[in-house]
């Protein structure tokens, strides 16, 4: 299971750009699991997605969008805990949170468990798992505070795609629920906790 006392936390680009009808429902879930997450004083990377003309996505896919602010900025439930003690914003350009920046702050935080949640499952987060996967840490998907903002595809289709891939080329184990994930602060919490 999770190693708590060397995991962080990847809230991947839970930015306004990202957020519809079909990814909000994760934001709330994402929310709690940061807080709780902070108040496990346990460190936290946010990852914000920035877009640039002559991009891949605009040449290849003809995605035109998060250039900047308010576009690019993380939600507002997750502003202050995004700027607080222990927390760690993290701009990048492609998919992928383990870019040589995202490596480096990895490395500074002496981590070896990566829990993951965010938007979209099909993209930045999928990508994301991967790279943790091919670079050595052990990530962990969480199923419930993660979301595909689809809109040329279903998007509940091409997030549960995106889960079973991850489980395939992760693991299927990888993948768990919040619940769990707060069940395993609170059992830390209590283990920390003097006794009488």
């Amino acid at each position: 299971m999770i190693d708590l006392d060397k995991a962080a936390l990847l809230v991947v680009d839970v930015q306004n750009g990202f957020v519809n009808e079909f990814s909000a429902h994760a934001v709330p879930v994402i929310v709690d699991l940061a807080t709780r997450w902070a108040e496990a004083a346990r460190p936290t990377v946010y990852t914000r997605y920035w877009n640039y003309t002559n991009s891949p996505w605009e040449r290849l896919i003809g995605w035109k969008a998060l250039y900047g602010p308010p576009e690019t900025d993380v939600v507002d439930e997750l502003a202050e805990l995004a700027s607080a003690p222990g927390s760690h914003l993290l701009d990048k350009t492609v998919y992928t949170a383990l870019t040589p920046e995202g490596l480096d702050l990895l490395h500074s935080l002496d981590v070896t468990d990566l829990v993951i949640c965010g938007i979209a499952t099909d993209a930045c987060v999928l990508k994301t798992a991967l790279d943790a996967f091919e670079f050595g840490y052990t990530p962990w998907i969480v199923r419930d505070a993660v979301a595909s903002n689809a809109t040329r595809h279903r998007a509940a289709e091409i997030h549960e795609s995106a889960l079973l891939h991850i489980s395939r080329l992760v693991g299927a184990n990888q993948v768990i629920d919040s619940p769990r994930v707060q069940e395993l602060l609170t059992e830390r919490a209590a283990a920390a906790s003097p006794k009488l």
